[in-house]
Formats: C-alpha cells, sequence, structure tokens
C-alpha cells in the first residue's frame, strides 16, 4: 500500500469545500490505483474519451527526451473514502481546523492485480450501491419546482451544416420506462444486476479491477499513459481531491476539458444522461452553466433520444464517426430546437391559449410563456407531432427492397434535413389556422393543455394526408440535400404536396428527375 506526503488546502477557504492535495507520484503507481473511467465498454460507466493512441505515443516520445518535463498536474479525483473505506485512508498530521495547509499522509491501496476476482466484484458491488443511496438520499429531500430551466445563452445559434462528431468511444443505451428515465440510475442498476452474473463478471474482469480502484484521473490521461509507457519512474505533481463524489469528477472533467479546447456538444449531452443520475445532474447544471458549458442539448436530447416513447428512442448519433444506422446529431438539435425556443409565429397564437392564467401580452407575458414551454410542455407537443408521423409511415415500404420508411439507413424520409424540412412545413401549416383554431374554452391550464395536443394531433394527421408514402418511396435522383439545387428541390416538392392537398405530381419534380429549371 503506497503511501504519499502531501500538503492539503482548502482553495477558497469555505469549511464546507472539499480538500485538495498536493503530492507527488510516478505515472507508473499511479496507474495501479487510479483508474481511468473510459466510455468503451457496454453497461460500464464512464466519462473520459477513449484514449488516442496517438496522442499516447507523443506523449511516450516527449517523456522519452530527458529534458522534457511536464509542470502541470495532473487531475484525481479520490472517491468518497465512506465508499472505500478499506482502499484510501487519508491522515491527517496537522490540525486540519487550526492549519491553513495541513500535511497529511494519504495510504492508497495498489495490488489490484493481486485481489481474488469476488473481492474485486464486491467492492464494486459496494461503490454502485453507495452512489444509489446518495441518489436515493436526495430523492428523498425533493425537487425545487420554482428552479428556472436550464436556457442557451439568448445569442446561440444552431449552426445550419453538416453533422459533426464528438470523441465518444462508442454508444451507449440503458433499458428504460415509461415517462422520464434517470439513465444514470438505470445503467448502475442494470451493472449491478450483471455483477451477478459469473460469466459477465469473468469476461469483463480487466474493467472491473479498474472500476474497483478507490481513485480515477479526471484529467491528463493520455500524458500519465505515455510517461508510463517509458519505464523510467516518471513523476507528476498530482492534485487529487478529496472525497471526491462522481458527479464532482464528471463536472470537473467537463469544465476542464470545454473551456481549454472545446468537448464536443455529444459528448457534454451523452456525459450528462449515461454518467450522472437524475439527481447528480441537477445539483451540477447551475454550475455548468455558469462555467459556460452548453447544456441545453442534454435537455432536448433527454426528449428526442433518451425518451423510450419517443419515435427517435436511440437511434441520434452520439459519437464523432459518421454512423449511416443513426440520424445526424446536429440537425436533430435543431428540429427539437423549433418546438423548445417556440420562435416559429404559430406559438405566438399556440401559448397564450396553452397558458391562460399568465396574462400580459408583451415582452413579460411572452417570455414567462416561453420559460413554463421550456420547463413543461415543449416535449410532450414535440413527441405528438413524432408519433404521428412515425405511426404514419413506419409499415410503409422504402425505395429499398426490404427495409420501411423509418429503417435508419434505408429510407429518404428518416434522414435529418427531410425531418427538419417536413416539421418546418407542418409548423407552417399549423401556424396558417385562424386564431379560433387555438382558443381553449376553458381556464384550467391541465385542461387547456389537453385540447391543444388534441388539436395538434388531429393537424397533424390532416396535415400528413397531404404527404402520400409513396413521395417517400420513390427513388429521388437528388441526394445530397443540406444545401444547394437538392435542398431546393425538397422545399419545392414538400410546398407543392402541402398546397395542393396531396395531388402534387411530384414524379415529375426535380427532386425525382435529378432536372432544374437550367437543364
Amino acid at each position: 500500500m503506497p503511501t504519499f506526503e502531501a500538503i492539503a488546502y482548502r482553495q477558497n477557504r469555505d469549511t464546507d469545500g472539499l480538500w485538495l492535495l498536493t503530492f507527488v507520484a510516478s505515472a507508473e503507481n499511479i496507474l495501479t490505483w487510479a483508474s481511468i473511467p473510459r466510455r468503451a465498454v457496454q453497461d460500464l460507466i464512464g466519462f473520459q474519451r477513449g484514449a488516442e493512441e496517438s496522442r499516447v505515443a507523443k506523449a511516450k516520445e516527449f517523456f522519452k527526451r530527458p529534458n522534457n518535463f511536464s509542470p502541470t498536474s495532473l487531475i484525481i479525483g479520490l472517491h468518497p473514502r465512506e465508499a472505500n473505506s478499506s482502499l484510501l485512508r487519508v491522515e491527517f498530521l496537522e490540525d486540519e481546523n487550526s492549519v491553513p495547509n495541513p500535511r497529511c499522509r494519504i495510504h492508497v491501496e495498489d495490488q489490484f492485480d493481486r485481489l481474488p476476482l469476488q473481492e474485486i466484484r464486491e467492492l464494486v458491488r459496494s461503490q454502485i450501491q453507495y452512489r444509489l443511496s446518495q441518489d436515493a438520499e436526495l430523492s428523498s429531500v425533493g425537487q425545487d419546482d420554482d428552479l428556472p430551466p436550464l436556457e442557451a445563452s439568448e445569442n446561440e445559434q444552431i449552426e445550419d451544416s453538416s453533422d459533426d462528431y464528438s470523441m465518444l468511444d462508442e454508444d451507449l443505451s440503458a433499458e428504460q420506462e415509461d415517462g422520464e428515465v434517470e439513465l444514470g440510475t438505470s445503467i448502475l442498476k442494470q451493472l449491478l444486476t450483471r455483477l451477478d452474473d459469473d460469466q459477465w463478471v469473468d469476461d469483463h474482469e480487466e474493467d472491473l479491477r479498474e472500476l474497483a480502484k478507490p481513485a480515477t484521473v479526471i484529467d491528463g490521461q493520455h500524458r500519465v499513459l505515455g510517461a508510463a509507457a517509458c519505464e523510467n519512474e516518471i513523476t507528476f505533481a498530482v492534485t487529487a481531491i478529496l472525497d471526491c463524489p462522481w458527479r464532482e469528477q464528471v463536472f470537473q472533467f467537463t469544465v476542464i476539458n470545454y473551456t481549454a479546447k472545446g468537448i464536443p456538444d455529444q459528448f457534454i449531452t451523452a456525459n450528462a444522461a449515461l454518467s450522472l443520475t437524475g439527481y447528480e445532474l441537477e445539483t451540477l447544471q447551475d454550475r455548468l452553466v455558469q462555467a459556460g458549458v452548453k447544456v441545453t442539448e442534454y435537455e432536448l436530447m433527454r426528449v428526442v433520444h433518451f425518451d423510450a416513447r419517443s419515435p427517435f428512442f436511440d437511434k441520434v448519433n452520439l459519437t464523432e464517426r459518421p454512423n449511416p444506422n443513426r440520424i445526424g446529431y446536429k440537425t436533430m438539435v435543431r428540429i427539437a430546437k423549433s418546438w423548445y425556443n417556440a420562435r416559429h409565429p404559430v406559438f405566438q397564437l399556440m401559448l397564450p391559449n396553452l397558458y391562460p392564467q399568465i396574462r400580459g401580452k408583451g415582452t413579460g407575458g411572452r417570455r414567462d410563456r416561453t420559460l413554463q414551454w421550456k420547463r413543461d410542455d415543449w416535449g410532450e407537443f414535440f413527441l405528438t407531432f413524432w408519433r404521428i408521423v412515425a405511426e404514419t409511415y413506419r409499415d410503409e415500404p422504402s425505395h429499398e427492397r426490404g427495409y420501411m420508411l423509418w429503417d435508419v439507413g434505408h429510407s429518404q424520409l428518416i434522414v435529418a434535413i427531410v425531418l427538419y424540412k417536413l416539421q418546418e412545413s407542418f409548423l407552417d401549416n399549423l401556424g396558417n389556422q385562424d386564431e379560433e383554431f387555438f382558443a381553449v374554452d376553458t381556464a384550467d391550464p391541465e385542461e387547456a393543455r389537453k385540447i391543444l395536443l388534441n388539436k395538434v394531433e388531429r393537424r397533424a394527421r390532416k396535415f400528413l394526408e397531404s404527404m402520400p408514402a409513396q413521395f417517400f418511396s420513390t427513388k429521388w435522383a437528388w441526394t445530397g440535400l443540406n444545401i444547394g439545387p437538392g435542398r431546393d428541390a425538397l422545399e419545392q416538392a414538400l410546398t407543392q404536396l402541402a398546397r395542393l392537398k396531396g395531388k402534387y405530381q411530384y414524379a415529375k419534380s426535380s427532386l425525382v428527375t435529378g432536372k432544374t429549371d437550367a437543364s
């Protein structure tokens, strides 16, 4: 069991803040007791991006030169001692209440390769049970209903470009029940069940030995891996966060990386949903916003991608690599924001009737209605429309033999830009209804909500009668639909179908023929 002499301090002198411990350790030693919680294995929790071998190799070459050094500290989270009492012990050598920077001694277990697998299994089980017990304790306190929803900054724009990709190694999914599900909790419970499966435990022994370690590398994984590969006992200054809960580790990782060089938005979204339980995420939201991290996209994807009721459930590409069997992330964010931001003129007709208790026609009234819409209702209206779309086309054949219109990668319908333009056409159609269409004869907000949801559903069904399935199952000549003539052809076809109530001769359209006016 290695021992480290350290100096402890609280950065802002807040007696309720976490202790930071500074000491020196070699790369090889650090990796024996500090894990790198990568999101790389199905059913295992992790928040780090997978190590890039090229970066590790570069770090190795860097440290092989004797005159090279890295003066920046590694950031390590020491798991709460309450959950790791047998693995981690901190002995204060001076009174921490009277000495500003007391000396201390850290004792950590590093013989994980020698521990029986059964003991490793129980260590991981203990960690999971501790996190779930903390989550249950927070749940018993209850939520603050007065907290405003998270919002992107007023000037934030969603770029109209092809989809880019995050640095996730692999998409993870979790079994969900109907309604809102705390995905991190779901995965923890699933992992707890997996631990009862002897074969699964045997197959994942190496990963479980990593999870059992009493600390995690929050920042500096490539440096420490590269230095360890040199096998030369290269030492680092280490800043360790004592009693660092999982949510704090995720927060520090996010802020350090996002503010330094920017983590792709997909990674933030998946991290929030898959690394944290619902209450862990709730405790971080204000701090993430204050740190300048965009988290609105998590709120959007919680409905679009992670809600089991969504027709897009587990269909959005959250990885950094193109995936023909997933829908593009950026455009799906844009699709959801069309509802969430409520900037289309149709919402100026709908929201005053949806929230009759919020009075005022000026900026204040619009702001209050939009805030309540974002907090309570946008997702239900989004899901209502797209559920009708999925029901209408799910069982219709695609232009590719053997596939249906709702099969991603094999349909002209379930392509991000087509979905976006179809939704845009519907919102325009909905907005063309007169004011009486949106009127509700009730002052009860819940009853008004039911009435308007029903009206949106009926209008969606009527609108989709103008969009025959055969239109989407007829092979289109244009395939590049994001920009240029292909996009113009798509917009024109959808406009004509809506205007002529489905009687448009789309087979002669430029979208199908590939011809333009110039040709």
